[in-house]
């Protein structure tokens, strides 16, 4: 009876462990949704995508680094803002602009 129990409590245990990693959206999933968001107010060519989306992927990988402190994850977010609008040409970046709560999405 004992070993019944210990196993239904294991199974029990890896499933919930199972389901908690399901949760979590990935860098590339997250990059998309930003990319999509961005597309969607502002007008981009196909390469210029890609390119940003490689850039957001890069951005959601180190926000998600666990070994950097708040004070290095807001310069990060601060250099990929940067980063963001000089990929952008000035009719872009004014579009953005217009957007403040989109320009903080895709940053943060």
């Amino acid at each position: 009876m004992k070993k019944i129990i210990a196993i239904v409590t294991m199974l029990l245990a890896f499933t919930v462990s199972v389901n908690a990693q399901d949760k979590k959206v990935s860098s590339q999933e997250a990059a998309q949704k930003d990319i999509a968001a961005l597309s969607a107010k502002v007008t981009m060519s196909e390469n210029l995508k890609k390119d940003l989306t490689t850039l957001m992927v890069m951005k959601h990988d180190a926000l998600n680094d666990a070994a950097l402190t708040p004070e290095q994850k807001e310069h990060a977010r601060e250099g990929y803002e940067r980063k963001l609008l000089t990929g952008l040409n000035k009719e872009q970046r004014e579009t953005l602009m217009k957007y403040p709560e989109l320009l903080k999405k895709v940053t943060h």
